[in-house]
């Protein structure tokens, strides 16, 4: 997706507060891996509102033979440009890799999530929504 500036940011704000309300609702219908993947799709585009705020257009990373798109991206963008600029702290950065592992490893076992751990990550997920609308 590209645009202006302002398009992707609002486009990626908007996206968050979509997964965020469908990661609820799974929650209340207890459909625990459903909501685990919404709630890290909102991690996702927060960071990604973040981005587009920090002038990145596009989720691309460039690799050795071929660019990268998609999450791996993000993982670096997020790095290079969240971390890195001190936009997102370390413990952010690696909360996030945290909760994409557990996801990834929860889709080999599947409804492994705890409530608790949904839990934390949900309101991980509403506090970096929150930051990426102060930033706007």
């Amino acid at each position: 997706m590209e645009g202006s500036r302002e398009d992707l940011v609002k486009w990626a704000l908007e996206k968050t507060e979509q997964y965020l309300m469908s990661a609820k609702n799974n929650l209340e219908e207890d459909r625990p891996f459903v909501a685990a993947e919404e709630v890290f799709r909102a991690i996702e585009n927060s960071l990604e509102a973040m981005l587009y705020q920090q002038g990145i257009k596009r989720i691309a990373y460039p690799g050795g033979e071929k660019e990268f798109t998609g999450r791996l991206a993000l993982q670096f963008l997020v790095r290079d440009n969240l971390l890195e600029k001190k936009i997102i702290s370390r413990a952010d950065y690696d909360r996030y890799l945290g909760y994409a592992t557990k996801l990834h490893q929860a889709g080999y076992r599947y409804g492994s999530f705890e409530e608790k751990v949904l839990q934390d990550a949900l309101e991980y997920a509403e506090d970096l929504y929150h930051r990426a609308l102060a930033r706007k």
